[in-house]
């Protein structure tokens, strides 16, 4: 490898990645993008500058599962309601489920859930026992079934997304149905 190389690479390592964008948007709390662990801290903060009464989850494929839970609680321990509009997936729909009331804005806003995962994509050794506490004190509707199916996808490729009218099971891409379910009768969104 070139020096020059090399110390284009070392440059880049050093710069943190890329936090969620939030900001305030009348009495809503706007959150989109890669979520990384300074994310928890930044957003106790700005919640202790707002009297905003609702988080809004766009377009974020999720990131940090730390942060994602860390949310999640500051949320709930707020009271605040949380809405999806578009995308919200894996550690992002931790911070979903926070929300004492959860909606999903629209017929294509979809929440996508998984197991927790390490560096490698593969299932990480005790991400099963903390989403089986976990959710089910934020969701306590959720159906446990289903759970376990979501739980344990066998790597970071696979998803499950639920949506307003539909739900279904994606790896890498390519879905197919669950037959009869959504985010509703799932137990995940409450209204």
């Amino acid at each position: 490898m070139g020096r020059k190389l090399l110390i284009a690479l070392l440059a880049l390592a050093a710069f943190p990645a890329r936090a969620m964008d939030m900001h305030v948007d009348g009495q809503s709390v706007i959150l989109s993008g890669q979520v990384v662990k300074a994310d928890c801290e930044v957003l106790t903060d700005l919640l202790g500058k707002t009297s905003a009464g609702l988080v809004v989850l766009t377009n974020s494929g999720g990131g940090n599962a730390y942060s994602g839970y860390c949310i999640g609680a500051l949320i709930r321990e707020r009271g605040l309601p949380t809405t999806i509009r578009g995308r919200c997936a894996s550690s992002c729909s931790r911070m979903w489920l926070g929300g004492v009331e959860r909606t999903l804005d629209g017929p294509s806003s979809r929440v996508g859930l998984h197991g927790n995962y390490n560096d490698g994509g593969g299932i990480a050794a005790d991400a099963g026992q903390r989403l089986r506490t976990w959710i089910p004190h934020y969701a306590p509707n959720v159906d446990k079934a289903l759970m376990e199916q979501w739980i344990r996808l066998p790597s970071n490729k696979w998803m499950m997304y639920f949506y307003n009218g539909r739900a279904e099971l994606c790896e890498s891409g390519a879905c197919k149905p669950v037959d009869g379910r959504n985010a509703l009768n799932a137990g995940l969104a409450t209204r």
